[in-house]
């Protein structure tokens, strides 16, 4: 386990990188928990996406108080996949923590986290959900969905429950990494990449105040989260081309993800009764790994394969 305190001299540099759009009610609360970090040795990559209200003017403004603030300005607006995926590139961190611009982090949160990572590529931690005001709601990330390691590729194969802002990973896993796929969020794209090297770790301490409210990108109620489709035919088209994505990431050297990925994405994109038998059975043989995030019991997870026979999703 690393320590701060063997590594006063020379700690790695970790860079906060923080994506902003219309962020101006919460957006100087988030960087003042950002400056208060414990952390020794920081920069903050601040990124606008092209605001039309006074957040580039608080950025501005902040940065005049921190010299290790870099910020950075869209021309034009380039969402919040498109944005992370260039602050990440302008940042100088050999560890890279995001941020969301609304919530409020714990002050010991990246020194936790960099005690914490062990040989893994990526740790994340629990959150507590925090209402408009600030106040703590009846429910923490974990309670909403199981948060664990992930130790294979397999099982970000339906989804995974490890969120961007309370992340801190190995900038190296991106080296080929970009371009960013669009149809996908950019801290799933992460995460996965990172069970692709050396996996993935979970800190079971609250080191967020994870806000909700009606302007969140995403949030923790996913049902409620923009949808990118509009009808059941594009959402299966986007389910394929994920399932696709994670098949062609997947290194050779997991001989055998690669396989069950490969074989998943060529039947989740056929129509045939052998595909969705073989989708079916894939899924049921791998069920535990492919189904962890989700609280499921056994018999729902037993059960959740043979929708399959109808349906990707």
């Amino acid at each position: 386990m690393p320590s701060i305190q063997n590594n006063k001299r020379n700690p790695p540099l970790i860079s906060i990188v923080m994506a902003c759009y219309q962020g101006e009610k919460f957006v100087e609360e988030q960087i003042l928990s950002h400056l208060n970090q414990d952390y020794p040795h920081l920069e903050f990559v601040y990124l606008d996406d092209a605001s039309t209200d006074t957040t580039w003017s608080i950025l501005q403004k902040m940065a005049q108080q921190d010299a290790r603030i870099k910020l950075y300005q869209n021309e034009k607006n380039l969402g919040y996949v498109g944005s992370f995926e260039k602050a990440i590139q302008l940042a100088q961190g050999e560890w890279i923590a995001l941020s969301d611009q609304d919530d409020i982090w714990e002050k010991q949160k990246l020194s936790r986290l960099y005690q914490s990572f062990g040989a893994h590529s990526l740790i994340y931690a629990d959150s507590q959900l925090i209402d408009d005001n600030g106040h703590e709601l009846p429910q923490r990330m974990s309670d909403l969905k199981n948060q664990i390691p992930y130790t294979s590729p397999l099982m970000y194969t339906f989804g995974a429950w490890a969120p961007g802002h309370s992340m801190l990973f190995q900038k190296s896993i991106l080296k080929h990494a970009f371009p960013f796929p669009r149809f996908v969020s950019h801290d799933y794209y992460i995460g996965f990449l990172a069970t692709c090297f050396q996996g993935v770790t979970y800190l079971p301490e609250i080191l967020v105040h994870y806000r909700q409210h009606d302007q969140n990108a995403i949030g923790a109620n996913l049902k409620k989260a923009p949808k990118q489709y509009a009808t059941r035919k594009q959402r299966d088209l986007r389910i394929q081309q994920r399932v696709q994505l994670l098949a062609e990431l997947c290194p050779t050297e997991k001989i055998l993800e690669k396989k069950v990925l490969r074989q998943l994405a060529h039947d989740f994109s056929s129509s045939g009764i052998f595909h969705r038998i073989r989708r079916t059975y894939l899924v049921m043989k791998y069920r535990d790994a492919m189904l962890a995030y989700k609280k499921k019991g056994a018999l729902s997870k037993w059960l959740y394969p043979f929708k399959l026979l109808f349906t990707i999703y």
